[in-house]
């Protein structure tokens, strides 16, 4: 159980890293949405596992 705490960790970091690359890449038009919801997406599921950790 341990992992699936630590690896939805790792997916929260790899979330927020998405979100700062998006932002920081950004043209005049603003951040990719895309990208953006890759990085929301991939934050939640990261907490949603942490909470699943919690739980147990």
């Amino acid at each position: 159980m341990t992992a699936i705490y630590y690896t939805g960790r790792l997916a929260q970091l790899m979330g927020m890293w998405l979100l700062l690359v998006d932002i920081f890449t950004a043209g005049p038009m603003g951040p990719d949405a895309r990208l953006f919801a890759v990085g929301v997406g991939v934050f939640a599921a990261g907490w949603a596992l942490t909470k699943l950790k919690k739980r147990s």
